[in-house]
């Protein structure tokens, strides 16, 4: 069992306000309780947008994804979001100051091309690990229940998962599920066979029912998303995890400029939640999926098109000429990976 003891927050009762403010949830702001909770994860997921637009459109070409620096984009400013560094900075911030136990720890994303192999990258990704504080549990609640949070593996999670062996989940619509297995590294050198070496050896997978078109799988197969274990990472090693994600030219944000921000939906899910969509900007298009529904939004040709897209669908503003600053690198648009503004 995880015990996670109460902490400070590096965010102020002030930045809680605007913070619950943005998302439309001042009203919860006293309340750290589990329904509160998936309030804030589905609230953050369709106001603040899953990106990595400033390593490629900004000069200095870095994600800053420090707690004062992602509190003024993404709060102040609206300017924008981040990947699951500066995500996660701003989550954890604002949920230790609602009074929740959380931390971050990081794990490694499934890179296979085969849907139900693994093969997996450094650490490169950050989850959060939370629990309930005693004087907000109902009845149903022990107390030792710890809960899984990624808003920033783009298409994953919408909700928080308890942390339990074959736990499975719905996804963001049907068939989509999600399960967490209990595991080890599949090259560990320790005897996993052996019980004092578990605290060492096991790892958390989180896995799909679905190829990544959202085509489901044959029963009873799924697809690893990233494993994860739980030990405590630190501001200080989110900040240098992002830089050596964002310069390394095998990395995804590397090689790609990306945006997913969820939406609401008409109807109710069988969860008593409203339906969510998502919108997606990766490569020459922008589309939008719900259940039932798949449609292109956008195709761009240029860096021109791409910073109009940015702006009409992501509320995310950059002036033309920021496209100088991806040009030549792999995730410009245009011929040759050059941008082009006409």
């Amino acid at each position: 069992m995880v015990v996670i003891k109460p902490t400070p927050s590096f965010y102020s009762d002030d930045q809680l306000s605007a913070y619950l403010s943005l998302l439309k949830l001042s009203s919860i702001k006293s309340q750290p309780s589990l329904a509160n909770l998936n309030s804030i994860v589905r609230a953050d997921l369709m106001t603040i947008p899953w990106e990595n637009t400033q390593m490629h459109y900004e000069a200095a070409g870095h994600m800053d994804v420090a707690p004062e620096a992602i509190y003024k984009r993404a709060v102040v400013d609206r300017a924008g979001g981040s990947y699951c560094f500066g995500r996660h900075t701003l989550m954890l911030g604002m949920l230790l100051a609602m009074g929740y136990r959380a931390y971050g720890c990081t794990g490694r994303i499934n890179r296979a091309p085969e849907v139900t192999d693994v093969q997996f990258q450094t650490r490169s990704h950050l989850v959060l690990l939370v629990q309930i504080p005693s004087s907000h549990l109902t009845p149903s609640e022990t107390g030792d229940e710890t809960y899984v949070v990624d808003l920033g593996f783009g298409l994953g999670i919408v909700r928080p998962m308890l942390l339990r062996d074959k736990e499975e989940m719905p996804g963001l619509f049907p068939p989509e599920r999600h399960r967490l297995a209990k595991t080890y590294h599949p090259e560990s050198s320790l005897d996993t066979t052996d019980p004092s070496t578990e605290p060492f050896t096991g790892e958390w997978r989180l896995e799909a029912n679905t190829t990544q078109t959202g085509q489901e799988l044959p029963s009873g197969s799924w697809r690893t998303l990233f494993q994860f274990s739980l030990h405590q990472y630190h501001l200080e090693e989110f900040e240098w995890m992002s830089r050596m994600v964002q310069s390394n030219p095998k990395s995804f944000f590397w090689n790609n400029l990306a945006v997913v921000l969820y939406t609401p939906a008409s109807g109710e899910s069988t969860e008593g939640e409203m339906k969510m969509g998502v919108k997606v900007m990766m490569g020459p298009k922008i589309t939008y999926r719900e259940e039932g529904k798949y449609e292109i939004l956008k195709e761009m040709k240029n860096e021109a098109d791409r910073i109009s897209g940015l702006k009409e669908y992501f509320n995310i503003d950059y002036p033309l000429d920021a496209a100088i600053n991806i040009q030549n690198k792999n995730a410009a648009l245009g011929p040759h990976s050059r941008c082009t503004l006409e």
